[in-house]
């Protein structure tokens, strides 16, 4: 990935020599020794991948703000309740501060990750062996160098030298894609890709990572065309963000989150409205992996594929359901004057207040299932007018009463009507038929692995979707609106 360009280095092309020879120096190895392009595509497609998960935990501690504007190249985005939480968090003494809001941006280079996989792999699969590639210990040794080379070079100009100071999430996971995902589409693209050999692919790679390479050179430079500044990446931030305005007055009520019911409310939510449609990608990463590890790859071995692919789709929904938490279980709802104060203990900081008297398109939330299951109440309110106007749920808290009666919410009554029963035997219906197709497809007397290939791919893109949005659209049914 780019070095880190010191102001000290020589202006011009002179800067750029150390960089071009690191980087022509395999090639010529290539051309020159008889170094194996094999070994040296997969190792530098793992060097590219390895550049999400690290650009994940170096957004972590950017200290600026991600700008609500991003320009419309955005390949990963960070879109949640949590990019707006205020407040940090010291981990440990010889670490920066741990901003929640960032924890999206780190999440979200996980289907950054998963793309890339699909996009490199529809071509190495075609031209390299990686499987062979993989078992040679000269890969691993690479990797294993790349991984420290790269960890020590991000704490010392990102963590030691401040770095993070002058960063934010969405430029350091935003840059690291465009780099990725460039060198990924050059050989996506290439005309003839599968006919030219380990040779050419790797000829490719080097001159796509040299033109990235030199786009991060010649932005440090001040110059650069479109694309070079494109491939460096968007500028961080102004770290401008209004204070919160909390009247003087002491808190005269507060109304805490239930952090149960909040943890709860995140998973159902995540499950119901992320999951169904974040499969798709997960399944094509798993038909890439069983397609390069050989041409007919055995049931242990898809099994096993299976579940690493599943375990990394698992720990991206988990990350999903935390960042729910945090955004809303360490909320307490205080009343300072005749202003609502949404106050994070978890920070220690206030992250939104408004009048009381302005709150309006006052409801209950009639269609949490956790708030039926645990007797939560959630209240959505509009604050603020025109371009700062916003929907915020106020919830879920076990003491409703408090809450209405403490805010002065004109909210008739907080009690939920019953759950109308033929629409639930709609879901039930269909939850039960769609874990009878899960079983089917993974225990069946299948012919062959394509047919379990078929099937998941055909499971993952179209039925699980649909089903969702059935067993949403039934669900809203059978929950009226008490204010009705």
């Amino acid at each position: 990935m780019p070095s880190i360009v010191r102001p000290e280095r020589p202006a011009g092309l002179a800067g750029f020599v150390p960089v071009l020879l690191a980087n022509l120096f395999p090639l010529v190895g290539v051309v020159q020794l008889g170094w194996n392009p094999e070994t040296l595509v997969v190792v530098y497609a793992l060097e590219l991948l390895f550049s999400f998960p690290l650009a994940g935990a170096k957004s972590l501690f950017a200290q600026r703000r991600s700008p609500s504007d991003r320009d419309g190249s955005t390949l990963i985005s960070g879109s949640s309740d949590l990019t707006d939480k205020r407040g940090s968090v010291e981990l440990v003494s010889w670490l920066p501060p741990v901003y929640p809001r960032n924890l999206p941006f780190a999440t979200a280079v996980v289907i950054g990750a998963v793309w890339f996989v699909i996009m490199i792999g529809v071509v190495l699969s075609n031209v390299v062996d990686v499987g062979a590639a993989l078992g040679r210990s000269g890969v691993l040794v690479s990797l294993a160098g790349l991984v420290v080379g790269q960890s020590v070079e991000t704490w010392r100009d990102y963590v030691r030298d401040g770095g993070y100071e002058t960063a934010s999430p969405y430029s350091v996971i935003e840059t690291a894609a465009r780099e990725a995902f460039f060198v990924a589409f050059v050989l996506f693209v290439t005309p003839g890709i599968t006919t030219l050999g380990p040779a050419v692919v790797f000829g490719l790679v080097v001159a796509g990572k040299l033109l990235v390479e030199w786009s991060g050179y010649r932005a440090t430079q001040g110059g650069g065309g479109r694309l070079a500044g494109w491939l460096a990446g968007p500028d961080a931030s102004a770290d401008v963000h209004d204070s919160v305005s909390v009247p003087d007055d002491g808190p005269g009520i507060s109304v805490p989150v239930d952090r149960r019911a909040a943890f709860y409310t995140g998973l159902v939510d995540v499950l119901a409205t992320l999951a169904p449609f974040a499969l798709p990608p997960f399944v094509f990463v798993w038909v890439i992996a069983v397609g390069v590890v050989a041409d007919d790859v055995s049931p242990p071995v898809a099994a096993l594929t299976a579940v690493a692919v599943l375990t990394l789709y698992l720990a991206y929904l988990a990350a999903n359901v935390v960042e729910y938490y945090l955004a809303h279980g360490p909320l307490e709802y205080r009343r300072h004057g005749d202003h609502i104060v949404a106050y994070d203990a978890f920070v220690d900081e206030p992250q939104w207040s408004a009048s009381v008297d302005v709150l309006r398109d006052v409801r209950v939330v009639p269609d949490r299932p956790v708030d039926r299951l645990f007797g939560t109440t959630t209240v959505a309110v509009t604050t603020g007018w025109d371009a700062d106007d916003s929907e915020r749920r106020l919830g879920p808290v076990v003491d409703a009463d408090a809450l209405v009666e403490g805010f002065e919410l004109p909210v008739q009554t907080t009690d939920l009507d019953p759950v109308a029963r033929a629409p639930v035997a709609v879901v039930v219906a269909l939850a039960v038929g769609a874990v009878a197709v899960v079983v089917a497809l993974a225990v069946g007397p299948w012919a062959s692995t394509d047919d379990l290939v078929s099937g998941a791919v055909v499971y993952g893109w179209f039925v699980v979707p649909a089903v969702t949005l059935a067993l949403r659209g039934a669900w809203s049914l059978a929950c009226p609106d008490p204010e009705d």
